[in-house]
C-alpha cells in the first residue's frame, strides 16, 4: 500500500482509540453525574476486586495491563478515596495485597448500573449480532497484537 492511501478514516487504530475515548469519556461523566468519586482506570481495578480481592499490586498489573507504578498510584488515589486497602502479605513481607474496602463493595451496583448505560447509549441501533461479530473481531486483533 502506498503511504498516500493512508486515511485516518479506515484506520483501525484511529477508530480504536477514539471510541476507547469516547467510552471513557461518557463513563467518566456518568460517574461524576452520580456523585461516584471513580476514574475508569480505578474502575477496571474495582472489577478485578471484586471478581478476585486481595490481589497483589503485581496481580493488578499484569490484569490490567499497566505499569506497576501506574497500578501504585492508583491505588494511593483509591485508598484517598476509601475504595480499596492495602495490608500486607501474610507469608511475603515485600507483597502487599489490595482488599475492597466495605464503601468499595458498596457501591459496585451503582457503578455497574452507570456502566451499563454508558454502553446501552454506545450500542444504540447496533444489531446484536454485529456486536457479536465485532467483539470476535477485537479478541482477534488482541491476540494478534499480544503475541
Amino acid at each position: 500500500m502506498d503511504y498516500r492511501d493512508y486515511s485516518l478514516d479506515k484506520s483501525l487504530g484511529h477508530k480504536l482509540a477514539k471510541s476507547s475515548r469516547l467510552l471513557t469519556n461518557r463513563l467518566n461523566q456518568r460517574f461524576r453525574e452520580n456523585n461516584l468519586s471513580i476514574t475508569v482506570e480505578q474502575w477496571v481495578i474495582m472489577v478485578h476486586l471484586w471478581e478476585n480481592d486481595g490481589l497483589t499490586q503485581n496481580d493488578l498489573s499484569s490484569l490490567t495491563g499497566k505499569d506497576q507504578p501506574s497500578v501504585s498510584r492508583l491505588i494511593d488515589n483509591m485508598i484517598k478515596r476509601d475504595l480499596v486497602k492495602r495490608l500486607p502479605h501474610p507469608t511475603d513481607r515485600r507483597t502487599n495485597l489490595i482488599y475492597l474496602t466495605p464503601y468499595g463493595k458498596e457501591i459496585q451496583k451503582a457503578l455497574i448500573a452507570q456502566v451499563m448505560t454508558a454502553l446501552a447509549e454506545a450500542s444504540h441501533g447496533i444489531d446484536p449480532k454485529e456486536m457479536e461479530i465485532c467483539f470476535s473481531v477485537l479478541d482477534r486483533v488482541i491476540v494478534n497484537l499480544s503475541e
